[in-house]
């Protein structure tokens, strides 16, 4: 009876060292009625008084894929205004990311950054910096404080949604190392972390405790205007893949069809690999246009289930269409049609 309760504390006590290392630390997904300031949803503004509060608009954003996706309705980000914070539990070792779903509206050649991460008591040291600016197009930029402010390489589409994924690192050599990485998606978001979009971006600046998001609004000269939506906080990758992996044995590869079908507007797409393997997953017309790809990436063995949300879809039948690569060479394809109805 000892060894039992012995053994039940143990595995109680893993279970929470488990759950705390790849605890979610903060969900904002602005489910609030349009109009309302985020002061009044725990948002403290520290910056810019009353001009342009930050407050809730109407829709919010989708994103196929990510799992705050389609849940409430964005935050309307201007170019002059008030800043404001929300805060989360601190962190200072390890990973700290956080994902959004961000769509541009205008932008101009100078930039300015519109997200950071920010220390318990200080509303000044914004770090992780998350710019946009017009470059022959939409870039998005991170600097660790004030320089240098790296952009990315390729453009980007106003008015399109997508994921920017944040992340700071801190490293233990010194008290000016750690490190800031930029993730952009426009497609289906990998299950493992992959190479960054920006960085690693250093800089010699002293590295601080972080606990607080920041929205900010910059200057009217430089900053962009977008709608920001489904900010998640999080310590380990796993937390903003929208694939969950339903069990570890796999007999076969298949793909199912998906369920509920016809929908309106998401449905759940699910499919098994018995080794480990490149899944490809992509949505088609009937002209056989590709239209989306909600899956590209490697997955061990086993049973995994998809959210798909048809956005801007129009109503129709398209098919889905799976490829995978299993690392002993077997290749197997397979595809089935989908019913949108709105």
């Amino acid at each position: 009876m000892r060894r039992t309760l012995l053994l039940c504390l143990c595995f109680i006590s893993l279970a929470v060292i488990n759950k705390t290392s790849s605890q979610i630390l903060l969900d904002e997904n602005f489910n609030y009625p349009e109009g309302d300031s985020l002061g009044a949803h725990g948002w403290v503004s520290f910056s810019g008084g009353n001009t342009n509060v930050l407050s809730v608009a109407t829709p919010g954003l989708i994103y196929s894929g990510y799992p705050l996706s389609n849940i409430g309705n964005s935050c309307r980000v201007r170019n002059a205004g008030q800043d404001a914070y929300k805060q989360f539990d601190s962190v200072n070792s390890g990973n700290l990311y956080c994902s959004f779903m961000v769509k541009v509206d205008s932008i101009n050649a100078t930039g300015d950054y519109f997200f950071a991460f920010l220390p318990p008591n200080n509303t000044s040291f914004y770090t992780a910096r998350t710019y946009a600016r017009d470059d022959g197009g939409l870039k998005f930029g991170v600097s660790k404080s004030t320089s240098p402010i790296v952009y990315t390489t390729g453009t980007y589409n106003l008015g399109q949604t997508y994921v920017i994924v944040v992340k700071y690192t801190y490293l233990t050599g010194g008290s000016q190392d750690d490190e800031v990485r930029l993730f952009v998606f426009s497609g289906a978001i990998p299950p493992t972390e992959p190479a960054p979009t920006i960085g690693p971006v250093t800089q010699a600046i002293n590295d601080n405790t972080l606990s607080r998001i920041a929205l900010r609004q910059g200057t009217a000269s430089n900053a962009p205007t977008l709608n920001i939506d489904g900010m998640r906080v999080f310590r380990t990758w796993g937390n903003i893949v929208a694939v969950w992996p339903i069990s570890t044995v796999a007999e076969s590869f298949s793909l199912s069809q998906n369920y509920p079908n016809p929908f309106n507007p998401s449905t759940k797409i699910s499919f098994s690999i018995p080794e480990r393997g490149y899944v490809s997953l992509k949505l088609y017309d009937l002209l056989g246009r590709k239209v989306k790809e909600l899956v590209g990436a490697n997955y061990p063995r086993g049973v995994y289930e998809i959210d798909f949300i048809s956005e801007d879809l129009s109503s129709g039948i398209y098919i889905y269409s799976m490829e995978v690569k299993g690392e002993s060479g077997n290749l197997f394809k397979d595809a089935k049609k989908l019913t949108l109805i709105k």
